[in-house]
Parts: C-alpha cells; sequence; structure tokens
C-alpha cells in the first residue's frame, strides 16, 4: 500500500496492469485550506483508495474515509470535534470525471472533498448541552429573551391600537 501525505490525492495510474491497487492517504486541515472552506477547522482523515483495473479501458475506484474534522459548535460557537466515516465506489461518470485520458492520472480531490462534506450532520452541535460554552448560552439566551420582550411589546402597542379604532 502506498501512503501519501498532500492536499490533492493524485494517483498516477498510466502504467496500471490488469490488478488491484491499494493507496492511502492523509488529509488534514491543509486540504480544507486549500478548498478555501473555513467552516473545518482541521481534520484527520485517512483515505483508503483501491483501484481496480479489470480490463485495458474499465477501472472501479473505491474509497473509504474515516476520522475526525473540528467544526464550530451551531450552539456555542465552541470547537466541535466531528467523526467521518464514508465508503463509496465511484460510478462510471464520476470515473471519467477523475481520470484524464492523456496522462493517466487519477485525481480524487474533489471527489474526497465533496463526500467528506457531504458526510456531515447539517446540525452541528455537542451532543450534551453541558458540554456547550456556558457564557455563550447565557449570552443567546438573553439575547432571545430581549428581543421577546420588545416583540411582546410592538405587538400589544399594535393590538391596543387596533382596539381603540373599534
Amino acid at each position: 500500500m502506498e501512503h501519501r501525505e498532500n492536499t490533492r490525492l493524485i494517483i498516477e495510474g498510466k502504467s496500471f496492469s490488469k490488478g488491484t491497487y491499494d493507496f492511502r492517504f492523509q488529509v488534514d486541515g491543509a486540504f480544507f485550506t486549500a478548498f478555501e472552506n473555513a467552516d473545518i477547522l482541521q481534520a484527520d482523515l485517512t483515505t483508503d483508495v483501491l483501484v481496480n483495473k479489470t480490463s485495458e479501458d474499465t477501472l472501479v475506484i473505491s474509497v473509504k474515509i474515516a476520522g475526525y474534522v473540528v467544526l464550530l459548535c451551531d450552539r456555542c460557537l465552541d470547537r466541535l470535534s466531528i467523526p467521518v466515516s464514508f465508503d463509496g465506489t465511484l460510478d462510471r461518470e464520476e470515473t471519467q470525471e477523475c481520470t484524464d485520458l492523456d496522462t493517466g492520472r487519477i485525481d480524487l480531490t474533489q471527489y474526497v472533498y465533496d463526500s467528506v462534506c457531504l458526510a456531515l450532520p447539517i446540525q452541528r452541535v455537542h451532543e450534551d448541552v453541558g458540554t456547550c460554552n456556558k457564557e455563550m448560552l447565557a449570552l443567546w439566551k438573553q439575547e432571545t429573551e430581549e428581543k421577546d420582550i420588545t416583540e411582546q411589546t410592538a405587538f400589544s402597542q399594535l393590538k391596543d391600537l387596533m382596539d381603540n379604532k373599534k
């Protein structure tokens, strides 16, 4: 198994004969910085790629991604480590998009980036509210209460105006 570490996930596939080839890439925060992704602050992901060349013009590419990324909690804005697990096989169209026919290079950079982003949950919060930043939660609660009081006052004044017109 070949082990690589960089921000581009490229496999030189021109010299592949029939058979199976294993590759491992380490993906870190620099990978996501290259995409100008400000949401992912840090990452430690292992990407295992299995390339099976079944015939002269047919590749079957499987990708497994495991590890974690660090984001900000939607509730308290503290750092939050989220596990990432993805297992997929590229279809024919994806394989063609990733393969440069002239050079034989297989560039899985965009595929891995998209797969990690899609594997992240929509709501990114600490599992237990007790682990959230207490100061931030207090500020958020205070702001919400002040907004509710302002809205109640405005609507009650509007109601009073409507009642007086009758």
